[in-house]
């Protein structure tokens, strides 16, 4: 008794000193260490610590050469190579909130421990949580550790800091108080200043009484000077100017531009003026862009100036030639402008107006009777214009403008030039343009530099001259547009005739007809001989209709282009009697094998000139077998063909898996003391891998030794490519005399329902020894079991020592189960859709032959040609089930023709009232038909006078009805009839009411 009180008291002791610990009432920790940073469970999200942080990064900031090693730590939870990453995750998160905050990234290290060094034991919650820490060890330049001293070091740190501040503002304060003396000086300087304005006017005042005293008349040179002002100013009122000019530069694609102009203004009668100009233009480059063109502009005009307004009159001609047209063309335009002129230059408008606006300059054959016309059309303009000065004798001058095109969206225009005059006659120019002739999609520009010989007045002396200054007339713009001329009869082209083809759908192609200009052309087909077909898409280029057997069928293709012309061919199909392969036989026997196994395929065929069967390519045309191994459930398709079509079948051969298995798996001894080996023995089968967590991979079968410190609990784990299966097996380990469980296993560890299993266990150093569900046993023996369910088995063996257990599990696996396989519906026509429908319990693969792997639960749409016995076979674990589900193929049922119509010929007319006649159309299964007639279209005649155009209809019911038209022009009509199982038919028919 007194051992036993002993035994409890030291038990007790140690408990309240791990519980002391775990509350963290004790610690390693100095007033020097640094704060350690905790974190949440299986988290690097920073939520403790911050004033330490904040502290930390306001000295490292101060301190330059500070360096920090930032050390991450876990609990034991986890495995080893995820605990080092979350470690390392704790102490970078750290770093962040330290660099955020001030300290340099080159002044920290990270590191993670993981779980290799726990701070105090992880028996308890509170200790794990202490556990999950960031530890910080900073280190001066010379590497001694700093403590964390708080106030100690940081406080006088601020207190220096704060020192030096004070320091700044006093000196700022002083210089401050030197602003008094600075702003006497000023008010002294300001009374001076108005003593000097005092002085000055006191002089003007005693000038005036002099100058009024002083003898009137002019002396001999006086007169001569203001004659000679008087001559220049009359010579100046008509002086001419005439410049010429050269530039040179790129386009906006890289090629050589060129342009030379010359430009004579001469002014008469004070307020006129005639101004002339010419221009030489010429754009380099590739004829694919409309380049290596020549412009020459001649531009003639009046000038007038009333005040500080002019007006501008002009006519202007260009002459272009583009090297990729068969000749030149000339354009003229009138252009109107209006200048403002102020003392800087001038700044005005312009518009201009085409009066040669067309000039062709290539023609091409279309064909026999159209053409077509590439030509130049004058684009129409408004804008402005200004010419201002700029420093000493340079100036700007330029011009911006709306373009109004003909083909294609409007366009802004313009140039841009600084002349900057090198002496009297010679200056240089910089010029930029952008769409300044040529106006196409995309915008074209030139730069080019060049230089200007004369003489010239400049933009500054504009507002001292009383007469008219020089203009800037406007370029001619213009755009190269094509259009067609006449009109040529479509061809029309039927395709080839299609003799002793495959009887079916048949495509008649007249996708090559053609317009020789181009134009978009209309189809219709019609049938003119042969069994009456229905036409699908008889007014599109290709047609297609179904042919039956040994029959002929004729056809006319009539293409209409906008203008009313029509071209006619026509089309020859005839079919040949087929004889479609047939499959009557093609099966696996058996259709269900395990792995390893072999199966046979049957096939037999006939009227097939060629037989594929999938993984084994071409075989033998009418019959034969085939021996295959199959590793896993596979569908074959065998393909048969002849020249008449192909036809397949599918067969499914299911292959049986078998998934891994563990049949034991025991430590022996179960219980063993500190020091001691236990053996771990376990027998798998079809496992492809075998691992027991904590050892590695091992062999199926075989056994190992281990010697745990503490209470282990070992995992078996088998795979295989089929799914993998686990079981455990533990090592207890007890001090002293207590129970020893040398083993407790169950073999085999999973079963079936209808299966048993067997307990096996052997006990020592016990008084007592129970098993869970069992009750009182022996201390070694067996026992058989039978659980329905997945059960753990607990032996339990008991001494004065104290009592141990061990466990052993019996896995019991549902067995798979199909509760419903259905076809939806059970007989259907041959090629049409059958649904099957399937659930499934507890199946982990499910396969349909002829189908292949389909989900545990779901639908499929199948189209069988025959009947067909549908086997679903579903998979678990060392389970299967299968069931069928047979679809009859029955004869289908009478199928309708649709009627055919005809609405007659087109009818060319001179009166105003017409009969249509639909008589000629007809039902292939001789129903009775129904008459529906309609106005679809009307196309006005070009004399068509005012007024309603809607025709008048009577009798549209019937197969002839009546039209009374109001106006002349083209009346298209459609007629559709209708058989008494509602399929119906159309057809169109033209009437041309001509005026008489």
């Amino acid at each position: 008794m007194f051992r036993s009180r002993v035994v409890h008291l030291v038990a007790a002791s140690l408990l309240a000193t791990s519980l002391l610990v775990a509350q963290g009432n004790e610690t390693t920790a100095t007033k020097d260490d640094w704060e350690e940073i905790n974190f949440e469970f299986d988290s690097y999200i920073l939520s403790d610590g911050y004033p330490t942080l904040l502290r930390l990064a306001e000295l490292l900031k101060m301190n330059q050469d500070y360096r920090v090693q930032v050390e991450g730590h876990t609990d034991y939870v986890g495995s080893v190579a995820y605990n080092e990453r979350l470690a390392l995750n704790r102490a970078e998160a750290v770093k962040s909130f330290l660099v955020k905050y001030g300290a340099s990234g080159a002044q920290l290290q990270t590191g993670g421990q993981g779980k290799a060094a726990p701070k105090v034991p992880n028996t308890s919650k509170e200790g794990r949580f202490m556990n999950r820490r960031v530890t910080l060890t900073v280190r001066d330049g010379q590497g001694n550790i700093v403590a964390a001293g708080g106030a100690a070091q940081v406080v006088p740190a601020l207190e220096e800091r704060l020192q030096k501040l004070e320091e700044c503002c006093a000196s700022i304060l002083k210089k401050l108080d030197k602003l008094d003396d600075i702003l006497a000086a000023l008010r002294d300087l300001k009374g001076e200043n108005e003593r000097l304005k005092q002085d000055v006017a006191a002089l003007k005042s005693q000038e005036r009484p002099a100058m009024a005293a002083a003898p009137a008349g002019l002396s001999a040179g006086e007169a001569r000077e203001i004659a000679r002002e008087a001559v220049e100013e009359l010579d100046s009122r008509n002086k001419k100017f005439s410049i010429l000019s050269a530039n040179l530069g790129p386009t906006t694609y890289g090629d050589l531009a060129f342009s030379g102009k010359g430009r004579y203004f001469a002014p008469f009668k004070d307020s006129f003026a005639v101004q002339a100009e010419g221009e030489y233009m010429y754009y380099g480059g590739g004829s694919g862009r409309i380049e290596g063109r020549q412009e020459g502009q001649f531009d003639l005009g009046l000038v007038s100036r009333a005040g500080n307004f002019q007006l501008g009159q002009f006519a202007s001609f260009k002459r272009v030639q583009l090297s990729q047209f068969q000749q030149g063309g000339t354009l003229g335009q009138a252009a109107l402008t209006a200048d403002w002129i102020f003392s800087r230059g001038r700044i005005g408008a312009f518009g201009t107006k085409g009066f040669l606006s067309e000039a062709t300059v290539n023609r091409t054959q279309l064909g026999p009777n159209s053409f077509t016309e590439s030509y130049l059309s004058i684009v129409d303009q408004a804008g402005g214009s200004a010419a201002v000065a700029a420093w000493g004798d340079a100036w700007f001058e330029g011009n911006l403008g709306h373009l109004w095109r003909r083909g294609g969206d409007n366009r802004p225009g313009g140039m841009i030039r600084l002349v900057q005059p090198l002496n009297k006659m010679v200056a240089l120019t910089f010029e930029a343009g952008m769409n300044e002739t040529l106006i196409t999609n995309n915008d074209r520009g030139r730069f080019q530099v060049g230089l200007q010989f004369g003489q010239w007045l400049t933009p500054k002396m504009y507002g001292d001259t009383k007469g008219p200054v020089p203009v800037d007339i406007p370029r001619v713009r213009y755009e190269v547009l094509t259009r067609r001329v006449g009109n040529s009869t479509p061809v029309a082209d039927a395709g080839p005739d299609q003799i002793g083809v495959a009887p079916g759908q048949i495509t008649l192609d007249g996708s090559g007809s053609y317009d020789p200009d181009g134009d978009p052309l209309t189809y219709e087909w019609r049938q003119i001989a042969g069994p009456s077909v229905s036409i699908a898409g008889m007014s599109e280029a290709r047609a297609t209709f179904t042919a039956a057997e040994g029959q002929s069928y004729s056809f006319r293709l009539t293409v209409r282009d906008p203008g009313g012309l029509t071209g006619t061919a026509r089309a020859t199909v005839s079919t040949r009697t087929s004889v479609q392969p047939r499959i009557l036989r093609f099966n696996a026997q058996p259709n269900v094998i395990r792995a390893g196994q072999t199966t046979t395929l049957i096939w037999q065929v006939e009227n097939a000139e060629s037989v594929e069967i999938t993984g084994l390519g071409n075989v033998d045309p009418q019959s034969g077998t085939s021996t295959i191994t199959p590793d896993q459930t596979t569908t074959y398709r065998l393909t048969a063909r002849n020249q008449s079509g192909e036809i397949s079948e599918t067969i499914t051969v299911a292959v049986e898996r078998e998934g891994p298995r563990i049949l034991r798996f025991l430590a022996t001894p179960a219980t063993i003391l500190p020091g001691e080996a236990s053996t771990l023995a376990w027998e798998t089968e079809n496992a492809d891998s075998v691992e027991i967590l904590g050892i590695g991979t091992v062999r199926p079968d075989g056994a190992t030794t281990v010697s745990p410190a503490s209470t282990t609990t070992y995992t078996l784990i088998a795979r295989s490519r089929f799914g993998e299966v686990t079981t455990t097996a533990t090592v207890q380990v007890i001090p002293g005399q207590a129970p020893r469980i040398i083993r407790f296993a169950a073999t085999p560890v999973e079963i079936l329902p209808t299966e048993q299993a067997s307990l096996v266990w052997q006990v020592e150093n016990a008084d007592e020894v129970t098993i869970s569900g069992i009750g009182r046993v022996e201390a070694t023996g067996t026992s058989t079991v039978s659980p329905t369910a997945n059960t753990t088995y607990t032996i339990t063996a008991r001494n004065a020592q104290g009592e141990v257990s061990s466990t052993a599990v019996v896995g019991v696996i549902a067995p798979v189960r199909i509760l419903d396989f259905v076809a939806d519906p059970p007989q259907q026509v041959a090629g049409q859709p059958v649904t099957l429908k399937w659930t499934t319990q507890n199946a982990t693969e499910v396969v349909i032959t002829g189908v292949g792997a389909v989900p545990a639960n779901g639908s499929v749409t199948v189209t069988p040609d025959v009947d067909t016995s549908y086997t679903l076979i579903a998979y678990g674990q060392r389970t299967q089930a299968s069931a069928f589900a047979l679809v009859k193929i029955v004869p289908p049922p009478a199928t309708n023709r649709p009627p055919v119509a005809d609405a007659g010929d087109d009818q060319r007319i001179y009166r105003n009232v017409v009969v249509l006649d639909g008589s000629r159309s007809f039902d292939p299964d001789s129903d009775p038909i129904t008459f529906s007639w309609r106005l679809v279209q009307y196309l006005p005649d070009p004399n068509t006078k005012p007024g309603p155009t809607t025709p008048t209809l009577t009798n549209t019911s019937t197969a002839r009805p009546t039209v009374l038209m109001p106006q002349w022009g083209q009346y298209v009509f459609e007629l559709t009839v209708t058989d008494s199982h509602g399929a119906r038919a159309t057809d169109y028919v033209r009437v041309t009411f001509i005026d008489p």
